[in-house]
C-alpha cells in the first residue's frame, strides 16, 4: 500500500485533507482536515509503535525482541516521542534520568537529587 502524502511535492508545505468519500453510498464530506501525526511516521516509525502496542508497552520486553539493550529501547522511545510531538515530557523524564544516574555514581548526595528534582517539577 502507498504511504499517505503529507507534504506537497511541489513546494513542501503541509498538506490538508479536503475530502472524504464513502465508497458504499457516495456521501461526500468537505472541509480542512488536519492530518494526524501518526500518518507523518516513517515505517520504521510504524512498526517501533506496533511492537510498542504489541507488547503492551513493555521497554524490556521490546529491548529483547529488538536484541538491544533497554537503555538503546528507552532511547529509540524517546526519539519516537518526539517525532510526535511529546518533547515536553521526553525532557522531563530524561532530566530526572540524569539526575538519578548521577545520584547512582556518588555524584551528588540523595539531597541534592531531591531538590534538582524539585526545581524541575517548578
Amino acid at each position: 500500500m502507498k504511504k499517505i502524502l503529507t507534504k506537497c511535492p511541489v513546494c513542501d508545505s503541509e498538506l490538508k485533507i479536503k475530502k472524504f468519500v464513502c465508497p458504499s453510498c457516495s456521501t461526500e464530506i468537505e472541509g480542512n482536515f488536519e492530518i494526524p501525526p501518526f500518518f507523518n511516521l516513517e515505517r520504521k516509525d510504524l512498526d517501533f509503535l506496533l511492537l510498542f502496542l504489541k507488547t503492551w508497552g513493555n521497554l524490556s520486553e521490546m529491548a529483547k525482541i529488538m536484541g538491544v539493550s533497554y537503555p538503546t529501547i528507552r532511547s529509540r522511545f524517546q526519539e519516537f516521542l518526539s517525532k510526535i510531538g511529546l518533547e515536553s515530557e521526553i525532557s522531563f523524564e530524561k532530566d530526572i534520568s540524569e539526575i538519578l544516574d548521577m545520584l547512582e555514581k556518588g555524584e551528588i548526595t540523595p539531597e541534592e537529587a531531591e531538590r534538582r528534582i524539585k526545581e524541575l517539577k517548578k
